[in-house]
């Protein structure tokens, strides 16, 4: 089984893709849906849903409709938000290896988390790479196991995250300003490459600007090889 997966991933690579906060999966692949195609066919996404209905996120009832149901990974407490990013290893290790991981928002934050976490239990990520779309702030984990709802900030990360990382985010955010910029500098300087774009808290739709986030994100895969 070990040598039909590897044959496998020779030919194609495998993105575990996290939504934001008030959204659903459904949801991130619409917004994902030029990104992606830029992004060509030789690439498996598996979406992954939040467990927690929660309400939609500022405009998304709107423009995607409000029958349906919203959903975070987080429940709002410490002890779920250990629970997710538990889950989400475990989920990594039974369903991957996976290439990369793509999170919006707090899909990107999750993501971060696990990375930064440190010790032993990230000495083999679950993801080679990593894109961060307008992300925010991991949360601090030490202060999460102790029952404490807490962030981390740059100048807290003694350990970087090392994998090869692409961030793209609005430097006008309105709902989360500066927080993209900080994650940025809590990867290792060698390994990111930032994209700046202008669609705010939000997946780029701008023909120029998806076709730079996806010129930075299959750089990134390529140099996984």
């Amino acid at each position: 089984m070990d040598s039909e997966r590897h044959s496998y991933r020779t030919k194609r690579s495998k993105i575990l893709c996290l939504h934001g906060i008030g959204t659903n999966s459904d949801i991130f692949e619409a917004q994902t849906a030029a990104l992606r195609h830029r992004l060509g066919d030789d690439i498996d996404y598996d979406f992954i849903e939040g467990a927690h209905p929660w309400p939609a996120a500022p405009g998304i009832a709107e423009t995607f409709g409000s029958q349906q149901v919203f959903y975070s990974y987080l429940d709002g407490t410490a002890q779920g938000a250990v629970e997710a990013i538990n889950a989400l290893e475990q989920y990594a290790e039974d369903a991957g290896p996976f290439d990369a991981i793509i999170g919006f928002s707090l899909g990107a934050a999750l993501a971060a988390t696990l990375l930064l976490r440190g010790g032993s239990q990230t000495a083999q990520p679950a993801f080679r790479s990593a894109v961060f779309l307008s992300g925010t702030l991991p949360g601090d984990w030490d202060l999460l196991e102790k029952g404490v709802m807490g962030f981390l900030q740059a100048n807290q990360v003694k350990a970087p995250i090392q994998i090869p990382t692409v961030h793209a985010w609005d430097p006008q955010d309105p709902d989360h300003p500066g927080q993209s910029h900080e994650l940025l500098q809590m990867c290792c300087e060698k390994n990111r490459v930032p994209v700046q774009h202008g669609a705010g808290h939000g997946v780029p739709s701008r023909e120029e600007e998806v076709g730079a986030l996806a010129a930075a994100i299959k750089g990134m895969l390529a140099s996984l090889d």
